[in-house]
């Protein structure tokens, strides 16, 4: 193991974390208090005159699923959609600052208003009238395996679909089919993601980092460790992240994924997304070849080898090359 990769490992032991540091104890805190405020402001609303019927969700289950993801961020369900940019930044924000993202969520369930740091618009009343988990319970029933119920969550749809609208000038194809390019834009560009992030109002700069051949491991080891003031995406080929597994359902085209990374103890990852599913129920079996991504008991979500070769690659198509969005956070 590389130099950066024992001191990465000792950050990382459970056990083991050396003294918290002022910043981190600073943002530990400022996530909690981010946490209850969040939690309040759901009850408060739920008790409020305002909480009615919208998005074909009635408010208990609305205010119940809103719950979920401040506690748990890397719960949100990217729903079959191609809209990992989105899952992705929401669950950094959910993480970081669930208060303004449940703000966000009740405005936009009461009016259909998207709100949150500079990032603002209206969805469309198709939109707003578009009965998700129907529409994914259909298209899903279609295709092997059948038991994906979890794929079905509205408000994690809602999330998404107000930043894609905002993101897109309002012009998405939300109703399908649920693998349609067309429903996001493309991962070649990473300045939409980018712009997303320093919209938020939660971090001082966004930067974008491609990982070369020439790169050497702890260059790139470094570069795909997040910490307390620094929110770390991963952007490589889905092959990247489903390597040893065979994705049986292909509902979006095996391109190019993006995921945040959360922990990196040297030689695993472990990055949020999809949901909080095993990978079975996802449509996703152990090819045998590899070690596939497990459930990550600690951190959620996920857990993976660093596969650094496969990082470091060599490709002749751009739209293969592997990418860091660093995003530094204000000061706590």
């Amino acid at each position: 193991m590389t130099t950066m990769g024992i001191i990465i490992a000792l950050l990382n032991l459970p056990g083991q974390v050396p003294a918290e540091t002022p910043e981190a104890q600073s943002r530990r805190r400022l996530e909690s208090g981010s946490r209850s405020s969040a939690l309040d402001t759901i009850e408060a609303w739920l008790q409020s005159p305002s909480a009615k019927k919208e998005w074909h969700m009635e408010p208990d289950a609305f205010a119940s699923r809103l719950k979920v993801l401040v506690e748990a961020p890397y719960k949100l369900a990217q729903s079959g959609y191609p809209w990992c940019t989105y899952a992705s930044v929401l669950m950094c924000l959910l993480r970081r600052d669930p208060s303004a993202v449940v703000n966000y969520a009740i405005k936009l369930y009461n009016t259909g208003k998207i709100s949150l740091g500079r990032i603002n618009g209206e969805v469309s009343s198709d939109l707003r009238a578009f009965d998700v988990a129907r529409y994914l319970r259909r298209e899903l029933s279609k295709k092997p395996p059948n038991n994906k119920t979890h794929y079905a969550q509205p408000v994690d749809f809602m999330l998404m679909a107000g930043f894609c609208s905002e993101q897109m000038d309002g012009f998405i194809e939300f109703d399908g089919p649920i693998d349609d390019s067309k429903a996001a834009p493309p991962l070649d560009d990473l300045t939409p993601t980018k712009n997303l992030m320093l919209a938020s109002g939660l971090y001082t700069s966004v930067q974008v980092t491609k990982i070369n051949p020439s790169d050497t491991d702890a260059a790139v080891q470094a570069l795909i460790a997040p910490s307390s003031e620094r929110d770390i995406l991963l952007v490589a080929p889905m092959s990247y992240f489903v390597d040893g597994l065979n994705f049986i359902p292909k509902f979006n085209k095996l391109g190019r994924h993006i995921a945040p990374v959360v922990r990196n103890d040297g030689t695993k990852l472990a990055f949020w997304s999809w949901g909080d599913e095993p990978i079975e129920s996802l449509g996703m079996t152990d090819d045998g070849s590899l070690a596939p991504p497990t459930l990550d008991g600690v951190a959620g979500g996920y857990s993976m080898a660093i596969n650094l070769p496969e990082l470091k690659k060599t490709v002749t198509d751009s739209k293969a090359s592997r990418w860091v969005v660093t995003a530094t956070l204000k000061p706590a």
